[in-house]
């Protein structure tokens, strides 16, 4: 058997750079506390343990530790440093989220928090999910982290915050497509095309028809999009290249969970070649078993974060425009500052100079030889 010193980089392959973990610490709430019932994270964000159909544990007894390699339940760092990252580098005065195949919408709750923690003056949040049990999730995870639950329209507002929470599907067009999963436990469900009712893990399913949107059609009416986590089970590739325009236009930050080394791939060539840079990735992991797709042997989800090198760059360009522009105001400030106080200085000499003849008028009218003089001044006056 090898020991573990023979494992290294080159065998162990976490997808992120140990550089990269220093800005949990940033985030980090001290204030933080187990709640029984929930896996509470660093940040204090709380996750209901049922979603994931696991009883009371050891995780709500205490509060999660920097979640790496990953934080035990759901979700591994790259995830977690991804949102970070588009929270940390966004601007202070607004963010902007979308989870598409949202499930309870645990990625945009965790970036507003973060957005929150950061001091972020304005929020937005939207999440698309396709199947109808979980609306009724995001809608509870969003109530227990303090977030605005949307309504049955689908739009929620608290203070600066806003949601909008959306029932359908991501594909490469818009129509409609069937979804549906065995149960709410079931996190690896995928729309249906054709109307069939097998999916593409060879599982009977029970669907209900939905409909399907593009990439382009949910971000349309969005200025600009700092985070975008997309988990669609094997049509990530399909949905990027159909709304490719859309996100080199609006999206800084983006997310893939990947269901195939294909996939990944075509991912690699699609986003690479238009100027993004991968950020960090870590590649799905596959079964050697029988199986109708190469994404139905996905048994653990890759991860690709990229970065968008035009908006990156346009974000930087403002953030020094803006510091010339404050250093250019304070300079600015310093010189009325300066020209305020020198006539400041000027008025003070002044009013000394004022007092000093008064004083000086004073002492003349006081004097033997003015009172002498008097009657010859008033003789003077009347002649005049």
């Amino acid at each position: 058997m090898p020991s573990t010193a023979d494992f290294n980089d080159n065998q162990i392959y976490t997808g992120i750079d140990p550089q990269d973990l220093t800005i949990f610490e940033k985030y980090r709430n001290p204030a933080a506390c187990p709640t029984p019932g929930f896996y509470t994270d660093f940040m204090g964000v709380r996750t209901r343990l049922s979603y994931f159909g696991v009883k009371d544990t050891h995780f709500g007894e205490s509060v999660g530790e920097i979640p790496f390699p990953s934080d035990g339940l759901h979700a591994e760092a790259v995830e977690y440093v991804a949102a970070l990252y588009a929270v940390d580098t966004s601007a202070p005065s607004s963010f902007t989220a979308v989870e598409l195949g949202a499930g309870y919408g645990p990625w945009l709750a965790f970036s507003a928090k973060a957005a929150q923690h950061k001091g972020v003056k304005k929020i937005n949040v939207i999440a698309v999910e396709g199947d109808r049990p979980r609306l009724a999730l995001l809608r509870t995870h969003f109530e227990d982290n303090g977030l605005p639950v949307p309504d049955q329209s689908g739009s929620g507002v608290l203070g600066d915050v806003r949601s909008k929470l959306v029932h359908g599907a991501i594909s490469d067009t818009n129509g409609t497509v069937t979804f549906g999963s065995q149960s709410v436990h079931d996190w690896g469900a995928a729309p249906v095309e054709n109307g069939e009712a097998v999916d593409y893990r060879g599982l009977e399913i029970s669907g209900e028809a939905v409909d399907s949107y593009t990439i382009e059609h949910v971000i349309r009416d969005l200025p600009s999009v700092d985070f975008l986590h997309m988990d669609i089970q094997g049509f990530e590739a399909r949905a990027v290249r159909a709304s490719l325009d859309a996100l080199l236009s609006k999206v800084r930050v983006m997310l893939i969970a990947t269901h195939s080394r294909q996939i990944e791939g075509e991912l690699f060539e699609m986003l690479f070649g238009h100027g993004w840079r991968i950020f960090c990735e870590k590649p799905c992991k596959f079964a050697r078993k029988e199986a109708n797709n190469l994404v139905a042997l996905t048994t653990v989800d890759g991860t690709q974060v990229w970065v968008n090198t035009a908006l990156d760059e346009q974000r930087k360009s403002l953030e020094a425009l803006g510091t010339v522009k404050a250093q250019t105001s304070q300079h600015e400030l310093n010189v009325a500052l300066e020209r305020t106080q020198s006539l400041e200085r000027k008025l003070e000499q002044a009013n000394e100079s004022i007092a000093a003849l008064r004083r000086e008028v004073a002492a003349l009218r006081d004097s033997t030889s003015w009172k002498v003089t008097a009657p010859l001044r008033k003789l003077r006056s009347v002649i005049h």
